[in-house]
């Protein structure tokens, strides 16, 4: 017993020594992360995310760290301090310069996160996962995420870099666990019928585009029971990935599959943004960091 502890061990450490965790894959995850908070800030009124009362700026900071939010040290003229942080999510998305746009996409995910009053859990966890990557995009030694790897002879360095993965990982983890067993204290989840009051909620229910499609699906108690369980099962599945045996295939068909589950949910309840930060969480989760993603539409 212990001798296979000893080995699953050293198998690990002698992985993380030769693998090269700079890859496109964090560079795809960080687009996504970036293009969530992007959307929010180029197709919603400023003044609807960052109000003010009286030339006062609505939503004070509670902690003195929380002054440094862009968007609190610009409040007099909002529509700059969105420009600003427009411009740093797009050079962020185009991949150049990671070492610098890492520390800063941090900055515009937090800033976001303690200064606008209309924020959700995507928020969070974008601003969570933007922290948590500074490390990697600090020890990048390429001009640009989506360029090839380079050749890195830091083993010490890609040991930290490796650990910092797990946490993210432990971190995407958590979130899916407690997504589920949160539910776990909901009659309505329980006894199977919470999809069919998230469906016809009047402000996250579906649209009224799609309610003429919904509504016969709705009628069906085995549709509503399938569809209510089966989410709490495969967010329970999503966490336990953290302890799954991973192979060639697996990762994507679970990754498939986490994709369209938040696809459905921006489809049906309309959360584009959080759709985006967690396809970046997923990416983070379920792709092998070692992994290159063949985009041809890149040349860099």
């Amino acid at each position: 017993m212990l001798k296979q502890i000893k080995y699953s061990i050293d198998t690990a450490i002698n992985k993380a020594y030769t693998l090269n965790p700079w890859t496109n894959v964090y560079g795809m995850s960080r687009t996504f992360l970036a293009l969530s908070l992007l959307i929010t800030l180029t197709f919603t009124n400023h003044e609807y995310l960052f109000p003010r009362n009286n030339n006062i700026f609505l939503r004070q900071p509670m902690f003195d760290f929380e002054k440094i939010s862009i968007f609190f040290l610009l409040s007099e003229n909002i529509h700059l301090a969105c420009l600003i942080s427009i411009i740093i999510l797009l050079i962020t998305i185009t991949g150049y310069l990671p070492q610098i746009t890492g520390i800063l996409h941090w900055y515009i995910a937090y800033s976001y996160m303690t200064s606008s009053i209309i924020i959700e859990g995507g928020d969070q966890i974008a601003s969570i996962l933007t922290l948590l990557l500074i490390p990697i995009t600090l020890t990048d030694n390429r001009i640009n995420h989506w360029n090839k790897p380079k050749t890195s002879n830091r083993p010490k360095t890609k040991m930290f870099i490796w650990s910092i993965y797990f946490i993210i990982a432990l971190q995407v983890s958590i979130i899916y666990f407690h997504a589920a067993v949160a539910k776990l204290y909901s009659k309505e989840w329980l006894n199977g019928t919470a999809t069919f009051y998230w469906f016809t909620h009047n402000t996250f229910g579906v649209s009224d585009s799609l309610k003429n499609l919904i509504k016969p699906l709705l009628a069906k108690s085995l549709i509503v029971i399938s569809i209510t369980w089966g989410t709490m099962l495969f967010e329970i599945i999503l966490f336990s990935w953290l302890f799954m045996k991973r192979n060639l295939w697996n990762w994507k068909l679970i990754f498939l599959f986490g994709a369209l589950f938040h696809i459905s949910i921006a489809f049906i309840h309309g959360l584009i943004s959080f759709m985006f930060t967690m396809i970046g969480a997923l990416i983070l989760y379920l792709v092998p960091q070692n992994h290159t993603i063949k985009l041809k539409i890149w040349k860099l």
